[in-house]
């Protein structure tokens, strides 16, 4: 995607290798680390109180004891670590942002080491097997390195812009995937009430949950909103 189309203040569209044109009433910016960059395409982000950055991540793997299967979601603040079993039999770890590892902000996504590093490897394994001796530490590192994009106050922005039409679902960093169903859910309610002339910034769209009935305030995730003075300022939110 090279470019958002737009008429006035109302996108109309998006461009694809700086010829395509896919027009659309609704787009949707849904860009991961890559959400900054559309969102300038776009031209909005000027009434945001809230930013956005990109941050890599890296999270290791290891043969996980048959004493400590199944294991539950772990996630220990004390040592700055979190681990959880996989139905392979391995245990995946990964770090919670502790005060001592520097976050690695990324100005140029493109541009990232993709694999993973012995050094944060051997951190982030050792943290863990401190809190579980039986898992030992390997000899050789194995596992992944990414990208995610972090807002301020780690919690993402599900809303609407200052452009007609223009909606995002970002700043989701490492804790929103697995509520990928419902964020499907609170955006399309979304964009049916902005579409039919409801103010979500003054009268905020409410989303009643199917299974437990509760109601969330898509406030929460507003563009505008107070930086959470409770955010843990890491990925547990």
């Amino acid at each position: 995607m090279t470019g958002i189309l737009r008429e006035g203040n109302k996108v109309t569209g998006v461009e694809l290798n700086n010829s395509e044109k896919i027009f659309a009433d609704v787009v949707i910016n849904i860009g991961g680390p890559w959400s900054n960059q559309i969102n300038k395409l776009a031209g909005v982000g000027q009434d945001f109180t809230i930013s956005v950055r990109p941050m890599r991540q890296e999270v290791h793997q290891i043969n996980t004891p048959l004493n400590l299967l199944p294991g539950p979601i772990v996630g220990d603040l004390d040592l700055g670590t979190y681990m959880r079993s996989t139905p392979t039999g391995s245990t995946l770890i990964g770090g919670t942002e502790p005060e001592c590892d520097e976050l690695e902000w990324v100005d140029d996504v493109d541009a990232i080491n993709p694999n993973r590093t012995k050094a944060r490897f051997d951190a982030q394994v050792t943290r863990a097997a401190r809190r579980f001796p039986a898992l030992m530490i390997p000899d050789s590192p194995s596992g992944i390195a990414g990208v995610y994009d972090v807002a301020s106050d780690w919690t993402p922005i599900y809303d609407r812009t200052e452009l007609d039409g223009f909606y995002v679902a970002i700043g989701t960093s490492g804790n929103q995937f697995k509520n990928a169903p419902m964020v499907g859910k609170l955006m399309a309610q979304l964009i049916d009430k902005v579409s039919g002339g409801r103010d979500h910034d003054v009268d905020p769209v409410r989303v009643r949950c199917g299974h437990t009935g509760n109601e969330i305030n898509m406030a929460a995730f507003s563009r505008k909103r107070a930086i959470n003075p409770d955010s843990t300022g890491t990925v547990m939110g």
